[in-house]
């Protein structure tokens, strides 16, 4: 039963999920409904939740949360010592480029929104209190539950196969592949820059051993849009009920 399940989950993230979200994005962008985006958070966070939670239920966690090749990567044993540097790295990285765009607000508020390379996924982006709440919510359940499925359970599926041997590096390719594909509202370039992601974020599972730091690392990558966005000190427009 488990294969069963492992094998539509695998289906659904090929070829069910990018049809979806393609006329899910085409219908956000067209909507004027108020609460168009609060509904595409939730649909989020409830597919999210609910693929991880079957993959905890028929997968060992041990298995999901550990790099495959158990204490070596290609053979070689790794220095544990490097995971704190690259955690910091990162993170100074991601933060940087935040933190000197939101100086440049504050002293020029009337210069234009520091949220340029946001434009591509404006239409999904918080306008209101409410929904920067809920937007932070989807940061956290896609930064835990992405890293389970495309990482902790994706490339050891794909480097399992007993019929199709594409080894280690073709499951982590094949992954990120499908990452990338899977967040085809991003546009071409949010394809391209969310397969280079998948692929740093396997570095770092495979480099720490640990699934648990790219989670951390992938939730403050994306959390990180919310210090970038203008602050609103109330909702500008309450929902109010009717089809989105």
């Amino acid at each position: 039963m488990a294969a069963v399940l492992h094998a539509l989950l695998v289906l659904f993230l090929v070829f069910v999920f990018p049809l979806w979200d393609r006329r899910e994005t085409a219908r956000l962008k067209a909507s004027t409904h108020p609460g168009a985006r609060l509904r595409g958070y939730r649909q989020t966070i409830a597919w999210q939740l609910v693929a991880t939670g079957m993959l905890l239920l028929t997968v060992p966690v041990r298995l999901l949360f550990t790099r495959p090749g158990g204490e070596t990567v290609m053979g070689h044993r790794l220095d544990p010592g490097i995971v704190l540097p690259i955690i910091v790295g990162m993170t100074m990285g991601a933060l940087l480029p935040v933190i000197i765009l939101r100086m440049k607000a504050r002293k020029d508020p009337t210069g234009p929104a520091p949220a340029g390379p946001l434009d591509a996924i404006a239409f999904f982006l918080p306008r209101t209190r409410r929904e920067r709440w809920w937007f932070a919510a989807v940061c956290v359940t896609v930064g835990v539950c992405e890293e389970i499925i495309f990482r902790g359970f994706l490339i050891r599926y794909f480097g399992s196969l007993p019929f199709v041997h594409v080894g280690l590096a073709g499951a982590v390719l094949l992954s990120a592949a499908i990452f990338g594909m899977d967040h085809g509202y991003q546009g071409w370039k949010g394809i391209l820059g969310t397969f280079v992601l998948a692929l740093v974020m396997t570095a770092l599972f495979f480099v720490t051993g640990s699934l648990w730091v790219p989670i951390v690392v992938h939730a403050l990558l994306d959390l990180r849009v919310l210090l970038i966005l203008p602050r609103k000190p109330a909702d500008a427009t309450p929902e109010t009920p009717g089809p989105a």
